[in-house]
């Protein structure tokens, strides 16, 4: 793109042409009515020079005295002529020799001429008037004095508004346009002045009206880039937290492992381990969770069915040690969104419930397509989560008093990050049976040209 002083700068071009075209446009109306104004005073003297005609018994005479031709001949500024003859070419009164000599037709209408007369540019009209029966032509003229004045003022007036239009396209140029961007400058100084680190809104109102809508397009991004790095931020605090106890205690089972070596302690180290792993594991699954807005960008159409698939015989597994009875029924169900993600959303909901649910339980696992959606519920008869612990069970390291296993609460957390990056609903609900846990998932269904549904 140009830069935006160009813009205006183009901006402004097309007014200019105009103006200019207008005012050569007024210029010329101008010179029209001018020329019809002074024709019409032509005209009038030359009516009045007929309505001295009076007849005679041999020719026509002129009725006016010697003062009234000084009279008729007066003006300040151009030279008047004028004419009167017979029909016949006779002449009656004045300048024999004015031009034109040839005639005109009786019922013509009166005729306007320029013409050279003497030396001098003249303009004239003629005209064809009766009385007593004979006819005659007057002609007037004038020099063109009072005509090139007044277009001599009009072009006068017409270059100075012109050159009033220069200036003032001058001083936008020079003057105006920086100034309006003045602020987009001040803006730009100001955030470059900032450091890395400091994300503080900008104040609307120390922009102009016309910036604010990139003011707060600008406080939005960075409003969301400051909650990116505090949740970042605490990312890293939880984990550096939550990880010290675990490897710590590995630590200590190693050291327990080199000074008595047995089997009842590689079994210690064995299960720290396993710990460890999972919480490591855990962590970067709630990292890459985080980050799923930026993934699903790049994401395509998935069916959970597969998936399920190829996690089943783990979970079997794990249900034969506890002599758990696992119920899976499943239906070609396409989603668009993080494969990785929405696989590591159904292993944490299937893990939980193997691991709550009592020894000889039940575990079913259900997913379908419904109301235009995807729908993933996964039920256990374990303890169950009360109404009054629901809402917490989504945060971070939290696990309900009582609560049995190994987890560190991370499980409902990393499950409600993918749920709210794939644009669905999580719900917790308790079983028709009284006792347990229902989790729902409702996830936009992949349509047909792959895009998801809204």
């Amino acid at each position: 793109m140009s830069s935006l002083r160009r813009r205006l700068l183009r901006a402004l071009l097309l007014p200019g042409v105009i103006t200019l075209m207008g005012g050569v446009l007024a210029h010329r109306t101008a010179i029209d009515v001018i020329g019809a104004a002074y024709d019409a005073s032509l005209l009038n003297l030359a009516d009045g020079v007929a309505e001295r005609i009076r007849g005679g018994e041999q020719r026509l005479r002129m009725d006016i005295a010697d003062g009234g031709v000084a009279l008729l001949r007066s003006d300040t500024v151009d030279t008047i002529f004028y004419r009167v003859r017979h029909d016949d070419g006779t002449l009656v009164a004045g300048e024999g020799d004015l031009p034109p000599a040839d005639a005109i037709s009786v019922d013509a209408p009166p005729d306007y001429y320029d013409t050279v007369y003497r030396g001098q540019a003249i303009r004239g009209v003629r005209l064809h008037r009766t009385v007593d029966g004979r006819g005659f032509y007057v002609t007037v003229a004038e020099t063109l004095g009072k005509r090139q004045a007044a277009l001599e003022r009009l072009l006068l007036g017409f270059v100075a508004a012109i050159a009033g239009l220069v200036v003032a396209g001058a001083a936008i140029v020079r003057i105006a346009i920086p100034s309006g961007l003045s602020p987009l400058a001040g803006l730009s100084a100001r955030l470059a002045e900032r450091g890395g680190n400091d994300l503080s809104l900008i104040d609307p109102a120390s922009v102009p009206l016309e910036l604010r809508a990139l003011v707060d397009a600008l406080n939005d991004l960075l409003g969301r880039l400051a909650s990116a790095q505090a949740q970042q931020r605490g990312f890293l605090q939880d984990a550096a937290h939550q990880l010290r106890t675990p490897l710590a205690n590995l630590q200590m089972q190693v050291e327990l492992l080199g000074a008595a070596p047995g089997p009842q302690q590689l079994d210690h180290v064995t299960r720290a381990t396993v710990r460890v792993t999972r919480l490591a594991n855990q962590l970067l699954a709630l990292a890459r969770a985080e980050a799923g807005e930026r993934l699903i960008l790049d994401a395509a159409p998935v069916d959970l069915a597969f998936l399920i698939d190829d996690m089943l015989d783990d979970w079997l597994a794990q249900a034969d040690r506890k002599q758990i009875d696992l119920g899976v029924h499943r239906q070609s169900a396409r989603v668009v969104g993080d494969g990785t993600l929405l696989r590591e959303l159904m292993a944490n909901l299937v893990d939980n419930a193997l691991k709550y649910a009592p020894t000889g339980g039940r575990v079913s696992l259900h997913c379908a397509t419904h109301a235009g959606g995807v729908l993933l519920s996964v039920e256990d008869d374990g303890p169950g989560i009360s109404a009054q612990e629901r809402e917490r069970v989504f945060t971070r390291f939290y696990r309900t008093p009582g609560s049995a296993g190994s987890g560190v609460g991370l499980g409902l957390a990393i499950v409600q990050e993918i749920v709210r990056v794939h644009r669905g609903l999580l719900e917790l609900e308790t079983p028709a049976s009284g006792a347990g846990l229902r989790v729902r998932v409702s996830l936009p269904a992949a349509q047909p040209d792959g895009g998801a549904e809204r």
